[in-house]
């Protein structure tokens, strides 16, 4: 969890919709995007940038 220390204290400006994946995106204030799905049961996430 630490490569998402980042996000912490960042204000949310938006959270869309599920995508065709069915995958959440949360959109930060810095313009960093925090992608999260399901995949086999478990969560799985990605941090753009990193």
């Amino acid at each position: 969890m630490a490569k998402y220390d980042g996000l912490l204290g960042q204000p949310l400006l938006e959270i869309e919709d599920p995508d065709k994946e069915g995958g959440i995106t949360f959109i930060m204030k810095d313009n960093r995007f925090l992608f999260i799905k399901m995949v086999d049961g478990k969560i799985e996430t990605v941090s753009i940038p990193e």
